[in-house]
């Protein structure tokens, strides 16, 4: 009989092979992170401030389309020189080279005829960039004149060490030397200025505004007289100097002085304060845009016509004698066509002209002689063709009415 041993089981561990960690999502989060990376990049870019282009600072704009976009909104209409572009893009080719005194060369070449805030920012930090600080806070005090919230000026300016706090903004009081325009204090529309004109004869205050963007507006200025002996006198002139039909007005001796005028969009609109009798005094100095232009502006030429279609009830105005009214139809018939205008004003004495698809015109509506009356007209018309209507006012009057074509 066989004795029974012990068995021994000797059990073999398996050994569990090590999985190798896949490569393929660390490659794909790689791929996804690099094109977050230049995407972001790209975008920045691409954006309203380009800071990463090489050489350019923070908060300069290189973006053509920026000053196309401005110069149509403040103007009314698109870049009609081609040399405007091409010397803006030279500017931040220049910057790009720290070729500064070129850029700011070309920036105020500009700004003559493009006097938009990219142009003015821009040229604020080219001057920063040559260390003129003082020449760089007036560049930037033109922008914020435009748009006292302009984003590339701001943001350049809250970064800014040289150029204290507040500095480079629109002054809200008279700067002394001012008694000519060259020297005039550039302040904004709507924000009071104090001043005071001294008991000379020659002592006079003159300050500078920019007029708003597109479509023209009438503006408001008015002149608070805080002292009882201070008679005072306004003179208003454009940016060439001249003197406005409506920007000469005095004052009795404690009197305040107001007046209304329409001047051309984004442009200088100078204005000077003085005693017309030698008394000096204390005063405040407001202008203010009234907004009276109708939801049809700008249309004061044939090219740039309002399209209404016939029935259409068309409610404008005429804000003063400078404003026409240009619209445009296109006849689903042919035969006689009536053009109504109905007068809501006391003042206006309405007019209008017509003009065929090539723009000839092709006579006038009846001559309306008193203030407030309306006017009929009929004209013929062959189908499908565009036609033309300019509103206009008699003897500088002004006033809203209605147009309609049946």
């Amino acid at each position: 009989m066989s004795a029974t041993g012990h068995t021994t089981i000797i059990r073999k561990k398996r050994r569990r092979r090590r999985r190798k960690t896949p490569i393929f999502p660390f490659v794909m989060l790689g791929l996804v992170g690099v094109g977050i990376f230049w995407g972001a990049r790209f975008l920045l870019h691409r954006g309203p401030f380009s800071r990463s282009a090489p050489g350019i600072p923070a908060n300069y704009v290189v973006e053509m389309s920026t000053l196309r976009a401005e110069y149509s909104h403040y103007y009314g209409k698109p870049v009609e020189e081609s040399i405007l572009e091409s010397r803006f893009q030279q500017a931040a080719e220049l910057m790009g080279k720290r070729n500064y005194p070129e850029a700011a060369s070309l920036l105020e070449n500009i700004s003559k005829k493009a006097a938009v805030p990219v142009v003015f920012s821009n040229l604020g930090i080219v001057y920063s960039s040559l260390g003129d600080y003082a020449r760089s806070a007036d560049a930037f005090r033109e922008t914020l004149a435009r748009d006292s919230e302009y984003a590339p000026a701001r943001q350049f300016l809250r970064n800014a060490k040289s150029i204290p706090p507040n500095s480079a903004d629109p002054y809200t009081r008279e700067m002394e030397p001012n008694n000519e325009a060259h020297t005039a204090t550039l302040i904004s529309l709507n924000v009071p200025v104090s001043g005071e004109v001294t008991t000379s004869r020659e002592d006079v205050d003159y300050f500078r505004v920019v007029t708003p963007a597109a479509p023209r507006d009438l503006l408001s200025v008015e002149l608070t007289n805080h002292s009882i002996d201070f008679a005072p006198r306004l003179h208003i002139y454009d940016e060439n100097l001249r003197l406005l039909s409506w920007g000469e007005k005095t004052a009795h001796g404690g009197d305040s002085i107001g007046v209304v005028g329409g001047p051309v969009p984004n442009s200088a609109l100078y204005v000077s304060v003085s005693a017309s009798d030698g008394h000096g005094g204390v005063y405040v100095l407001a202008i203010k845009p009234q907004k009276a232009f109708d939801r049809y502006e700008p249309n004061d030429d044939i090219m740039r016509s309002s399209r209404i279609t016939m029935g259409e009830e068309v409610n404008a105005n005429i804000m003063d004698a400078d404003d026409t009214d240009f619209f445009s139809f296109q006849s689903p018939r042919k035969g006689a066509v009536t053009i109504e205008i109905r007068n809501h004003s006391d003042a206006l004495i309405p007019g209008i002209s017509i003009y065929n698809t090539d723009r000839r015109n092709m006579g006038f509506g009846p001559e309306i002689r008193k203030p407030g009356l309306g006017l009929h007209h009929t004209i013929d018309v062959d189908k499908d063709r565009i036609y033309y209507i300019q509103v206009w006012s008699q003897a500088g009057s002004s006033g809203a009415y209605t147009l309609r074509v049946d």
